[in-house]
């Protein structure tokens, strides 16, 4: 079983920006949710308390989803509907327990899962959108497990605006390498557009199972903005900003559709792999208002 380490960390480039139609994008308050632990022993002889979340390691506003590929009737191979959950209802009890999204080792790890077959995707999903310019950060450290050979997409900012619905920016994981991909043109298929990517080796080749990953992925100021870096040494440090003259800025609708994503989606027709990943800290906080 590969096991990847993985620490996404995303720092916010501007406390305040202006949205395309002139408005102000002031700065909300963070949102937390709130843990109350009871006595209640569960079957396995912890109680509410020991399972609770760590509300200094986990940290969500309201505007953010779980995404996932579990509930899609006879869906084989796929692709798959999927349905949003609210974390809200979620965290309402302080231990998530479902097939794709549940808490272990007394709460400190949140488990992503993909399904074999039907599933193939279990991702956190912000629900507002905005700008380029409006900040907006995931902050994360997770293990990943069981990753194919042909990779996986481990975070991303996509679009929801006008006739795009397509990711503008992707991060992917690779048994053997990291790939960024920022796609050209926001309305055209995936065989029609052209993809930028670029390639990056990880620490002693392919052995990162001996150093963790450190990452930073934002959007603001006009632009995404990622760095990765292992074993003391900048794998990337490098800002994604869509072209001048298309659509990612012309088009009112998808300029202002921007939001991120992270989890684990596999994009592979057929899944042979009982992908998961382990979140041991995961901070979510934006000033999209949309």
């Amino acid at each position: 079983m590969q096991r990847i380490i993985v620490l996404v960390g995303l720092i916010l480039m501007c406390t305040q920006c202006s949205s395309n139609d002139g408005s102000s994008d002031d700065a909300v308050e963070v949102t937390v949710p709130v843990v109350t632990p009871t006595d209640e022993t569960d079957d396995d002889g912890t109680t509410d308390e020991d399972n609770a979340l760590d509300t200094e390691a986990f940290s969500f506003e309201p505007n953010l989803v779980i995404e996932n590929s579990f509930n899609t009737g006879g869906c084989i191979p796929g692709p798959c509907d999927t349905d949003d959950e609210n974390l809200d209802d979620i965290f309402e009890s302080g231990q998530p327990d479902d097939e794709y999204f549940y808490s272990s080792n007394n709460g400190t790890i949140l488990n992503l899962k993909c399904q074999l077959e039907k599933g193939r995707r279990t991702e956190f999903k912000q629900s507002s959108e905005g700008p380029l310019t409006t900040p907006s950060r995931m902050e994360f450290e997770a293990v990943y497990l069981d990753i194919p050979t042909e990779g996986i997409t481990i975070a991303q900012v996509h679009n929801r605006g006008g006739s795009s619905n397509k990711p503008f920016f992707r991060l992917e994981l690779h048994n053997d390498e990291l790939e960024t991909v920022v796609r050209r043109d926001p309305e055209v298929s995936s065989s029609d557009t052209e993809f930028d990517k670029d390639f990056y080796s990880f620490v002693n080749g392919a052995n990162y199972n001996a150093e963790p990953l450190k990452i930073i992925i934002e959007k603001g100021n006009g632009v995404v903005h990622l760095i990765v870096a292992q074993g003391g040494q900048t794998l990337i440090d490098d800002t994604y900003s869509p072209e001048v003259g298309t659509n990612w800025i012309e088009d009112n609708g998808i300029a202002n559709g921007y939001y991120l994503k992270a989890g684990i989606y596999n994009p592979a027709a057929n899944h042979t792999e009982a992908i998961e990943l382990q979140y041991s800290m995961f901070h979510f906080t934006s000033e999209d208002e949309n």
